[in-house]
């Protein structure tokens, strides 16, 4: 890898001027062993979180500023060096959105019309982290690296809100997430057409490697994932307040008994 690195220039590997090497693509090696660490990593930032509020906070409130400074600082990288526009700069794709919203929210300590933003944070971060382009050089870009960086404080900096309690969620503002999606399909809709040949959210070609519909459009496919990640977030505490109201029906039932009783 070194040897590789070495092989090319300091501003190639910046900014990617140039060819990097033919990398493997989806589904190689590094790309398993990363999908295992971002999984292993929301796990266990969920566990100490939730046994350690405060600090959940701090580290929340450091990743944020670290994902608006590294964003920043990528599209000043960008403009300054002339790889990109100042159109082609600005936050166009989902990820790069929510890198500045999320901790626009937080940092302001704002809580109303939170959930769709925690809900995208998570599950749109994931997404483009399994089926992101990382893998098309044999050698990370610093763009990459920085892009890899910004996956996994994503999902960090959600286990930080949610494990904390510093938001706790209401499934009644589950209308949100549509309304969300419709802004930002529209929003990354308008960079594709001010932007030539530009693809942001993956809307004028699909960034996934498969389609569940053979032909259809690759709209249908998703859709499909999208309700499937819904379903995934809320089942959880949907099940949660189920159980939780039947062992609160049951306590009652046990308290009359025993008043009958005595």
């Amino acid at each position: 890898m070194m040897e590789k690195f070495l092989g090319y220039s300091f501003l190639n590997w910046l900014i990617e001027t140039g060819d990097l090497g033919t990398g493997k693509g989806l589904w190689c090696p590094l790309h398993i062993c990363l999908m295992v660490a971002l999984a292993v990593w929301i796990i266990f930032c969920f566990i100490v979180f939730s046994r350690h509020k405060q600090f959940a906070l701090k580290v929340t409130k450091v990743v944020c500023i670290l994902m608006v400074v590294f964003r920043l600082g990528r599209m000043a990288l960008l403009i300054i060096s002339g790889k990109e526009s100042f159109v082609q700069a600005m936050p166009w794709h989902l990820c790069h959105i929510m890198a500045l919203v999320f901790p626009l929210y937080f940092l302001t300590g704002t809580k109303k019309g939170f959930l769709p933003i925690v809900c995208v944070t998570l599950f749109g971060g994931i997404l483009t982290f399994i089926f992101g382009d990382y893998y098309k050089y044999s050698v990370l870009s610093f763009l990459q690296i920085e892009s890899l960086f910004l996956h996994f404080c994503m999902p960090t900096v959600v286990a930080g809100v949610l494990a904390s309690g510093w938001f706790k969620i209401d499934t009644r503002d589950v209308w949100q997430i549509p309304i969300l999606l419709i802004m930002l399909l529209c929003w990354a809709e308008l960079g594709n057409t001010l932007v030539p040949g530009a693809n942001y959210l993956y809307l004028r070609e699909s960034g996934l490697p498969f389609n569940l519909f053979g032909n259809a459009h690759f709209y249908f496919t998703y859709a499909v994932l999208v309700l499937i990640m819904t379903v995934a977030f809320f089942a959880p505490i949907v099940v949660s307040k189920i159980v939780k109201h039947e062992k609160n029906k049951h306590f009652r039932k046990l308290v009359r008994q025993n008043l009958v009783k005595n």
